[in-house]
């Protein structure tokens, strides 16, 4: 059985490591930054960086350097020059495995969407709405969440997410535009310097659009997210854990997707916690089978790098 190190005591304990253990991986330790040495040199197989991006590159090469398969969190780094590195890095060490955790193309109905999505035709444009309400109360506790200089922000934290799963169902992104705020200015007295909200327009490959709103910071219910992609002949509509699909002027209809899963370390929905049990699957299939295609939908370091200009060209 793969042993696995998980170095992050937030989503790494709360999500990824019950999840692990369902797929079948033998999670032997957990820490973060006060020992994350001693657990990259302890007899595993994977390490799982699961900390803020500020720590990635350090974290990621070494683990690699000691001869680990790694999986590191998302956003792949603080900036495009890092994730550059973490790339150089991966490619010196081609026999591991060395992906980002974007555990969203796991699940079944990103996978059917993504072998499907040449039904609807040309693609018009895309949308993305993410409502939160995660970070809307002023008394929450400042963290590196709220610090820019660690990584932290909603356009990182969940906008990377639907980036890569533009990318992944074929929308390659040539340019952005982007607001970014900071509603909520200050926790337990300290400024907060990244954004909790996040209006972001991509013009894609062939011309289509998308338009993504991101809020950590809303005042309602935590809304499911969708992502919408119109084409000439309908429209794909990712939601939870499931794909839609609407005719022209018709409704929209579930044609793909696991019934909705309470996975641990997860918000209503299901889909990161079943794409988190998804990864794993595919992980043991790959480090105990030797079975290297069940990481097939993986976002590599590459796909890492690639989302990284994106999020940092909405910065600038």
């Amino acid at each position: 059985m793969a042993r696995v190190a998980i170095i992050g005591r937030g989503w790494g304990q709360r999500s990824q490591a019950p999840n692990f253990r369902d797929a079948g991986l033998d999670v032997v330790a957990i820490g973060g930054r006060d020992n994350w040495r001693s657990l990259i040199s302890q007899h595993v197989d994977l390490i799982s960086v699961a900390m803020p991006p500020s720590q990635h590159l350090e974290m990621a090469n070494a683990a690699l350097e000691a001869g680990k398969h790694v999986v590191c969190e998302k956003p792949t780094a603080l900036n495009v020059a890092e994730a550059d590195q973490l790339v150089a890095a991966a490619r010196k060490h081609p026999n591991q495995i060395a992906i980002i955790d974007h555990e969203l193309r796991f699940l079944p109905s990103f996978i059917a969407a993504r072998q499907r999505i040449g039904e609807i035709g040309a693609i018009r444009y895309a949308e993305v709405r993410y409502a939160s309400p995660s970070r809307g109360d002023r008394s929450r506790p400042w963290n590196w969440w709220s610090d820019a200089k660690e990584g932290g922000g909603v356009w990182g934290a969940v906008g990377s997410h639907f980036v890569d799963a533009l990318r992944y169902l074929g929308c390659e992104i040539e340019s952005v535009q982007a607001t970014l705020a900071t509603i909520i200015k200050e926790r337990s007295g300290k400024p907060v310097t990244s954004d909790d909200f996040a209006a972001v327009h991509l013009r894609l490959r062939g011309g289509a659009l998308a338009a993504m709103t991101f809020s950590a910071v809303a005042s309602g219910p935590d809304e499911p997210t969708a992502l919408t992609i119109h084409g000439e002949h309908g429209a794909f509509r990712l939601t939870g854990e499931e794909l839609l699909f609407a005719k022209p002027r018709g409704p929209l209809e579930r044609i793909a997707g696991g019934d909705l899963s309470q996975r641990p370390g997860n918000s209503p929905g299901g889909a990161f916690g079943t794409g988190t049990y998804l990864l794993g699957v595919a992980l043991r299939r790959a480090i105990d089978d030797g079975d290297r295609s069940a990481l097939a939908p993986a976002a590599t370091f590459e796909d890492g790098l690639a989302q990284q200009r994106v999020l940092d060209a909405a910065r600038s």
